[in-house]
């Protein structure tokens, strides 16, 4: 820690983890708000989930530059940065809604600062807090973001159509940047002492190390298959039409429901998690969000049901997610100098099933609408779940019998 920072009191971890809500609050607009203004538009939906399937694919590849958060600078510079870098981009997306390769790009370009700055601010954070905190601080992470996605996509929707201009995307971003106002009453904590041709090394060897590590093998698998990936959240958004919902309805549950369902499923994942190994639970919250999938199937098509669906889906997505961080937190040596480049390198594994079960859902709504999409997400994570349980499950009893006197 630098000079400066010695004795400087840590901010409550709570109040760390809501960080994020910056970032979600910008992935609300492009996952959310975006795609209701192109189906207001006329854009096919196949097209819309194509375009926001497409942004997500930084989240595959972003490990590749996480080094350079390790060097340099301190992960405060890079946050605040990357926060700049995802305001600029989705202002500029949702002024370019007339052109979609551009808005494609600029979604993409803003999805690259999304993916690193959680890293960034991890690094920092899993830092500067004790070890017995980073569980907190995983499942406030993942408040932050879901309470930020819910928030911002609620209003807006509403603040592009009452505001004249372009005023309304500005106002947006200037208003999800609100959160990094923290950082300066932060801890710095350790300056990244490599330079950039050095930090290549630390994590090619941290890949290796990675490599022979079975369970961490296994781990990385149960997060690349999609058994509670729930891309059905990014999805909904675009969909109010076949639940008979207007416009304003869509952003009002988008964003309430997506607060209400995140923030229950990521601080409720946590204390379960307690009581039953993650990997389990992981597995549990899948297979049951799964069927609750299926249950949608049930009703006919209205405005409530699309407010059962949108909250519930995210209470399954963020208790997933707030697991995940927790493992992935708990899994990085403390005062490691690649922090954010592991963060980064795990939790890669977390997007991309986000990313083709994104293009997969769009193409089976196009062949059979609602329910096309609905079976397709929920069988794919039946599926996932199952395999892996028995994955899982022959491991633990190898292991066991290896243990046996």
């Amino acid at each position: 820690m630098s000079g400066t920072d010695k004795g400087r009191q840590v901010p409550p971890t709570w109040l760390l983890g809501l960080s994020t809500l910056c970032n979600g609050a910008l992935s609300g607009v492009l996952t959310i708000t975006i795609p209701q203004l192109l189906a207001a538009q006329g854009v096919p939906v196949v097209v819309i989930a194509a375009v926001t399937g497409t942004s997500f694919l930084p989240g595959t590849f972003s490990f590749l530059l996480a080094p350079v958060l390790d060097v340099g600078f301190s992960r405060r510079t890079y946050a605040v940065a990357l926060g700049v870098m995802m305001a600029g981009f989705t202002i500029a997306a949702l002024n370019s809604l007339s052109n979609i390769p551009l808005l494609t790009a600029e979604m993409f370009l803003a999805n690259v600062g999304y993916y690193l700055f959680t890293p960034a601010v991890a690094g920092w954070f899993g830092q500067v807090v004790p070890r017995s905190e980073e569980p907190t601080l995983g499942a406030w992470l993942a408040v932050g973001s879901v309470a930020g996605f819910g928030l911002w996509s609620a209003v807006a929707i509403v603040l592009i159509r009452s505001l004249p201009g372009g005023s309304g995307s500005v106002v947006i971003g200037l208003m999800a940047l609100t959160p990094l106002l923290i950082f300066p009453f932060v801890p710095a904590g350790l300056r990244p002492g490599l330079r950039l041709k050095e930090s290549f090394g630390p994590l090619f060897a941290s890949i290796v190390q990675v490599l022979r590590n079975r369970h961490v093998l296994r781990t990385a698998a149960l997060f690349v298959v999609p058994a509670a990936t729930f891309a059905l959240t990014n999805t909904l958004g675009g969909l109010g039409k076949d639940f008979h919902a207007g416009e304003a309805y869509v952003g009002l549950i988008g964003g309430v429901g997506t607060t209400v369902g995140g923030v229950v499923g990521a601080l409720v994942a946590p204390q379960l998690a307690k009581r039953v190994p993650p990997l389990v639970l992981y597995l549990g919250i899948g297979f049951i969000g799964a069927l609750f999938t299926l249950c949608l199937l049930l009703p006919t098509p209205s405005p409530t049901l699309f407010a059962v669906a949108m909250i519930g889906e995210n209470v399954f997505q963020s208790a997933a997610f707030a697991v995940a961080y927790a493992i992935i937190l708990l899994s990085i040596p403390k005062d490691s100098p690649i922090a954010s480049t592991q963060w980064a390198l795990l939790s890669a594994a977390m997007v991309i099933p986000i990313t083709y079960m994104q293009l997969l859902d769009g193409k089976a709504y196009d062949l059979g609408r609602l329910p096309g999409s609905f079976v397709m997400d929920a069988g794919m994570s039946l599926v996932a779940c199952t395999v892996m349980a028995v994955v899982f499950g022959r491991f633990w009893r190898d292991t066991v019998r290896a243990d046996a006197p």
